[in-house]
């Protein structure tokens, strides 16, 4: 076994920067803590097995931005979702148990069609209207089912961010939701308030490639769709793009943001737009780090900081390909602090400097200046038996990435071997 360093010559620990404004979170806070946004639930029966709430239309109108997946195998959905965006927007329909995808011709008409239905109930445009699903590929949508569902979701606006994130959920264990309450005038930003606020879904079939399994964030902050287009982009880079539980991309990843715009006016390179962006940063990292930490068999989330590696983009990259590494996950579920995993997944990265890196696996130093020091491996191991794991990585460079994956477990297998069932 390894020696542990005494206290006078164990190296410091590596210390993040911050890479942006944390903002705090509402207590209990979802998507429906924004002033003025309403949304609807319904059993639509989608997955005819299932008697449960699926079938949800969030109500913001104003403009709103989207991401969706970047597998050519995209779902119908996301097709008309992304034909939409940026732009002007009253709802969003959402049904969890049919993802709609691989469904060809009559897949697209469907999706167009309950755009329409709920658009006919809130008198508004189809295109007005942004669609997505969750669920089994490969199935027609059952619209006798589908269809009345979302008309009763849009005719009743009378339930709660609480209730509809549930009602997102396949094989998810809990809800992921969170918000931001933003006074410009605390921050020296000029006056009025604004809040962000979300929810999502996802567990399993996620993998940075793209990438947002679904997520719905809306503000009553007042800005225009194609600004806000870029920040959704660029937030989720830094968020959503960062996670990965199994190295598999969806075909209905999407990512909507509706802005009523009842708020405060935001602008591109003003202090209330750097508001703006650190409450979307807040909310959906909360919201990232949810899904991950609730991976299909997880027992264990993981969280990867690399500092250094040239620019931003690179230690992103690097800190991904850790937690995508299938032989350190396995070693984390089995509690084996072997470093070795991790320096390896980062040389197949393509990391460069290596010999001057510097590790750290939870509070315990591993590597300085790419050499082995003598470590804690008891306190390792105690480190990878907690519910987060946490890796950091120095290299020379100045460019700051955070990853999260989770473990790989044997349910991990039988979750997905019984998926349709």
């Amino acid at each position: 076994m390894s020696a542990a360093p005494s206290q006078n010559d164990a190296p410091a620990l590596i210390e993040a920067p911050a890479a942006t404004l944390s903002l705090p979170l509402l207590p209990a806070g979802t998507w429906s803590s924004v002033p003025g946004v309403r949304c609807g639930v319904a059993q639509g029966r989608i997955k005819l097995k299932a008697v449960r709430d699926d079938v949800v239309v969030f109500w913001a109108p104003g403009v709103a931005a989207a991401v969706t997946t970047r597998s050519t195998a995209l779902a119908a959905p996301c097709a008309w979702t992304r034909a939409l965006v940026p732009g002007k927007n009253v709802a969003v329909v959402v049904n969890s148990g049919n993802a709609n995808a691989s469904t060809g011709r009559q897949g697209l008409a469907d999706a167009e069609a309950t755009a329409a239905a709920v658009a006919e109930v809130l008198g508004c445009s189809p295109a007005e209207v942004l669609v997505c699903s969750t669920g089994v590929i490969g199935v027609p949508m059952p619209m006798d089912r589908m269809l009345p569902a979302a008309r009763a979701a849009a005719a009743d606006l009378s339930a709660d961010g609480h209730r509809a994130a549930k009602a997102i959920l396949t094989t998810d264990l809990v809800e992921k939701e969170a918000a931001v309450r933003v006074d410009l005038a605390a921050h020296g930003a000029g006056e009025g308030v604004f809040t962000v606020g979300g929810l999502a879904k996802g567990s399993g079939m996620i993998h940075p490639n793209m990438g947002t399994m679904l997520g719905f964030v809306a503000t009553d902050a007042a800005v225009e769709a194609e600004a806000l287009q870029a920040l959704l982009a660029e937030v989720t880079d830094q968020t959503f793009n960062q996670v990965t539980v199994d190295g598999c991309t969806s075909t209905n990843d999407t990512l909507i943001v509706q802005a009523t715009g009842a708020g405060p006016a935001l602008q591109p390179g003003t202090p209330g737009w750097a508001l703006l962006r650190a409450a979307l940063l807040t909310v959906c990292g909360q919201l990232a780090r949810a899904i991950a930490r609730d991976g299909e068999g997880a027992e264990h989330l993981l969280e990867v900081t690399v500092i250094g590696g040239g620019d931003d983009a690179t230690a992103r990259r690097l800190a991904r390909a850790v937690c995508e590494s299938h032989l350190f996950k396995s070693a984390v579920h089995g509690g084996d602090p072997n470093w070795g995993r991790i320096v390896g997944a980062l040389g197949a990265a393509g990391a460069p400097d290596l010999d001057q890196l510097d590790l750290d696996l939870g509070p315990v130093p591993l590597l300085r200046a790419g050499q082995p020091i003598a470590w804690d491996e008891p306190a390792a191991a105690a480190h990878m038996r907690e519910d987060r794991v946490v890796v950091r990585a120095r290299l020379p460079g100045a460019g700051l990435g955070v990853a999260w994956g989770c473990d790989l477990s044997a349910a991990y297998v039988s979750i997905n071997a019984d998926y349709r069932s």
